[in-house]
Order: C-alpha cells, then structure tokens, then sequence
C-alpha cells in the first residue's frame, strides 16, 4: 500500500503539478477499501473544490495507474472503479447491489493463472460475478 507523499514526491519528481485538486484526489483514494467510482470521488470533492472537474479526475487517476499505485477496473459497463490495491487479487461484483470486493489470492494462485497461457503475462485481472450474502438472502 503507497502512501499520499510517496505519491506527491514521485509526481513531483516526474514534473507534474501538484495543483490542490490534484493532492485531494491522492489523499481520497489512499487507503481505500471500497473501490471508488468517478462520480463519487466528484461529489466527495466539489464542496471542497467547487471547479474540480471529471476531467481532473481521470486524468490523475489515470497517472497513478500509468505510475503503478491504482488500478482502474471495468467491472460493469456503467461504471469504472478505482482501486488502489495494486498487488494482484481477485474482485467480486454482485449483480443485484453493486458491491464491489477485494479477494485475496495466494501469489501460487496468481502464478498458474499468468502460466495458462503461452503469452507473457504483463498484469492480471480476476473477476467473480454473482450475488453477495446480503443479496442472495433476500
């Protein structure tokens, strides 16, 4: 897990701007469990930074993908999450709710699934898709 100056420090050592929407949306997407979306990392910061835009959004997400601390991840065609786990585990969508998981996997695990092919595995993305506890006792 990487931390909000870490970040700040290697932007800043790659010759990006570290505008104040810029250092908001590091700190909001540190630490997080919950796989934030685009429209709410927006409203958690337009009180905060009323000019901040979708644009201002994606393009730093995009960054600390492109720098190796987030991942972006198209569970779904509606929405795109961010997720700033960057070591390799698996992810479960309910299909009723939404919710979105972490699931840890075993680096052995990781390991025979980038072997299944012939091809070099660069990066690895397991999605499981179902219903979540809740959901499927309703």
């Amino acid at each position: 897990m990487w931390n909000v100056d870490e970040i700040l420090d290697k932007l800043k050592s790659k010759g990006y701007k570290l505008t104040g929407q810029r250092k908001a949306i590091v700190e909001r997407l540190c630490g997080r469990k919950d796989h934030p979306t685009a429209d709410q990392l927006y409203k958690e910061l337009k009180k905060d930074y009323p000019t901040i835009s979708f644009a201002t959004i994606y393009s730093t997400v995009q960054l600390l993908e492109e720098m190796g601390y987030l991942q972006i991840l198209t569970v779904d065609e509606k929405k795109t999450h961010f997720d700033p786990t960057w070591t390799a585990h698996a992810h479960f969508f309910c299909q009723k709710c939404g919710r979105l998981e972490d699931i840890e996997m075993e680096q052995e695990e990781v390991e025979r699934l980038k072997n299944l092919s012939e091809y070099r595995t660069q990066s690895l993305q397991v999605y499981l898709y179902g219903l979540c506890p809740e959901c499927d006792n309703r």
